[in-house]
């Protein structure tokens, strides 16, 4: 359950910009160790394999964007294309995804998802689907000014973030 006050007993109308800002704060910190500890969590979706969010992330680009090659994907997902190299490989090894050479270039590889890898995509696209469900009713609560002002925030933690990567050894 988010926490949207400080303290009990005050409003968001009560609360000086720094005491908003300290409740933003707060709750996306407590977000991203949330979504920190589930990234380290492997599920096991019924096929004997345990596969981490990372590489259902993966499975989900691939699965929606056959045509992305690794540099590509990497882009998609902000990481590194040795990260996404080192996930390929685990994949692979998994039985997920097969390389696969565009003709006329040897370098630019692009992934093919098998059976197994239908399989997971699936999967987690019902997680997303219910997600998506939930976020929708909050979201048919606010106008779209407020869901503006959202992904705005949003934004800014995402730059924060980007500078935060930037000068962090």
């Amino acid at each position: 359950m988010y926490k949207q006050v400080p303290d009990e007993g005050k409003t968001m109308e009560t609360l000086n910009l720094d005491e908003k800002v300290n409740s933003l704060l707060e709750n996306g910190i407590r977000i991203l160790n949330k979504a920190y500890v589930l990234e380290r969590r492997p599920v096991d979706i019924g096929i004997g394999v345990l596969l981490y969010p990372s590489e259902f992330h993966i499975i989900e680009v691939v699965g929606k964007h056959p045509e992305k090659n690794l540099t590509s994907i990497a882009s998609h997902l902000g990481v590194t294309k040795g990260a996404v190299s080192q996930m390929v490989r685990k994949l692979e090894n998994k039985g997920l995804v097969k390389k696969t050479g565009i003709p006329g270039n040897k370098k630019n590889v692009v992934l093919e998802l098998t059976d197994f890898g239908w399989k997971a995509f699936e999967w987690h696209r019902s997680l997303h689907e219910f997600m998506e469900t939930e976020i929708r009713k909050e979201l048919e609560h606010m106008s779209d000014l407020e869901i503006e002002k959202l992904l705005r925030v949003y934004g800014h933690f995402e730059n924060m973030l980007d500078s935060c990567m930037k000068t962090s050894v």
